[in-house]
This record gives C-alpha cells, sequence and structure tokens, in this order.
C-alpha cells in the first residue's frame, strides 16, 4: 500500500502548499484592493483567484478522504506526514510515515503527537 500511499501524500503535499501560496496571493491582493477604485480592474482576477481556491480546496478534501478511506489518517499535510492506527503490546498506538522515507520506520503511543513519534527499533529493546 506504500507505494500508493506515497502518490497521494506527495499530491496532498504539493497542493497543501500551492493552496497556502494562493491564499496568500488573494490576501496581498485584497489588502491592495480595499475598495479603492483604481484597483477595480483586479476584480476579475481575483474572483478567478477565489474560485481556483475553492477548487483545488476540493481536490485537497478529495485526496484526504482517499486516505481515510485507506484507513489511514493525515497528520500534517504540508510535511506528508500520516498515521496508520495499530496495538502494540496491547496499547493503541500508530506507525506513522513521512514521504521521504522508504518504509515505515517510526512509531507513537496514541496518547501521543505524532511529533513525539520514534524508531520502530526503539521497541525491540523494550
Amino acid at each position: 500500500m506504500l507505494p500508493l500511499l506515497r502518490l497521494i501524500v506527495t499530491d496532498i503535499s504539493l497542493s497543501h502548499r500551492e493552496l497556502s501560496e494562493r491564499r496568500s496571493t488573494l490576501r496581498r491582493m485584497l489588502r491592495g484592493h480595499q475598495g479603492k477604485s483604481k484597483f477595480q480592474v483586479y476584480d476579475q482576477e481575483i474572483a478567478e483567484v477565489q474560485d481556483e481556491l475553492k477548487s483545488q480546496t476540493a481536490n485537497l478534501e478529495a485526496y484526504i478522504e482517499e486516505l481515510e478511506r485507506l484507513g489511514v489518517i493525515l497528520r500534517s499535510a504540508h510535511d506528508g506526514i500520516i498515521d496508520f492506527p495499530t496495538v502494540i503490546d496491547d496499547q493503541s498506538a500508530f506507525f506513522s510515515w513521512q514521504m521521504e522515507q522508504p518504509d515505515i520506520c517510526d512509531f507513537h503511543w496514541a496518547s501521543e503527537s505524532s511529533a513525539e513519534r520514534r524508531p520502530l527499533a526503539t521497541l525491540e529493546s523494550d
């Protein structure tokens, strides 16, 4: 399943970054516009950017729903981090994977955030 997840998460990460950039551009356009008549020529461009944002947001949500159907949880769209629910030693946990990793190498307990993930190898030493 990891090759499929790699494709989906890469698309999510790229979409998320593009969306963030477009939102920032739109904010700058709107700040400059602020009802000034000399900027009304940009009204159409602003409307187009808003429509593109809606479309990109819908695409991003579809990617996230696809991950959820596969039973994984997106933890960071920007960094491409996903979690796989699991049970380790009768405790709820998550295997974690980040899109640059060749394989699933980390885990964290369900009571912890994905920022607290640690190498799977530490389980063997416990």
